[in-house]
């Protein structure tokens, strides 16, 4: 059987698109951006309309996150598309600092979540006044939330700042706390400066606080730079950029298939949500 890869399909109703993938079933379906004209091909009487000679609406400010991006610090075996419980909680310490993030510091009331059926997130920022945002707004936005770059390579981490920042404050609770308490003794001492007795004390001081004060005042003297960066290096999101600025960037489209893994793109609580136990299979789903 061929299969082939049709493209530029527009609809000006949702009934239409759901009409359509009822008739004509894809394996996988991807969307995009609203224009003014309907999409169509050339014929003998009209040129065609593309998304390079009608105008561009709006589109919905989306952002990505993909578990590959972390190869170069996941500490279980898994790399590129494998995915297992333990390193799945990358994605769910980013997905609990940009949802507060989108939340508190840009007033984001309308935040979905959703599962992309592999390796990662998407978040659709669903409010109105966000829809027309052009690339130089949706670059200011990624702009103050990424501290990582080029995460695959040299991984450069910006300087966050005073501790009072907000974001650096979100850092502190969400993930350096965790870090303090869950890492392993020896890594702490390797990656962050601490040695055994200071991590006893840090660890006896935290264990009923969540206070910032707390946290910093846990980390040795004179290692609080090397400590925020190195939580930040291990733990912080790592956002692709382009998927969030891309006005004309294409997303899997949610309750569609994953064709690599067969699981179905759905909305998630992201923070409980771990596709080694909750993950939908469209085999099983089928078997039901």
């Amino acid at each position: 059987m061929d299969i082939g890869f049709t493209r530029n399909k527009s609809f000006e109703e949702p009934q239409h698109l759901k009409e359509y993938l009822s008739t004509f079933p894809v394996l996988n379906a991807y969307i995009g951006s609203v224009y003014k004209d309907r999409l169509l091909p050339k014929d003998r009487y009209y040129d065609a309309i593309t998304i390079h000679n009608t105008d561009w609406v709006g589109r919905d400010l989306i952002f990505d996150l993909d578990l590959d991006e972390y190869d170069p610090v996941r500490t279980c075996d898994c790399t590129g598309r494998e995915v297992c419980e333990i390193c799945w909680a990358f994605m769910q310490d980013a997905a609990n600092i940009m949802d507060e993030t989108f939340a508190v510091d840009f007033g984001f009331k309308k935040r979905v979540w959703v599962y992309t059926g592999g390796r990662g997130y998407h978040c659709w920022i669903l409010d109105e006044d966000t829809f027309d945002l052009d690339q130089n707004q949706r670059t200011a936005i990624v702009e103050y939330m990424q501290l990582i770059h080029d995460p695959k390579g040299v991984q450069k981490i910006d300087d966050p700042g005073d501790f009072a920042n907000l974001l650096v404050k979100r850092i502190y609770r969400k993930i350096g706390r965790k870090y303090i308490m869950e890492t392993p003794i020896k890594r702490l001492e390797e990656e962050a400066g601490f040695t055994k007795n200071s991590i006893e004390k840090a660890r006896s001081r935290l264990k009923n606080s969540e206070l910032v004060a707390d946290i910093v005042d846990s980390i040795p003297r004179g290692k609080e730079n090397q400590f925020l960066k190195t939580v930040i290096l291990n733990h912080y999101p790592r956002i692709d950029h382009k998927v969030t600025i891309d006005i004309r960037r294409l997303i899997r489209m949610p309750g569609s298939i994953h064709a690599g893994t067969g699981n179905i793109s759905e909305y998630v609580n992201p923070i409980s949500f771990n596709p080694a136990f909750d993950a939908k299979n469209i085999y099983d789903v089928i078997g039901e």
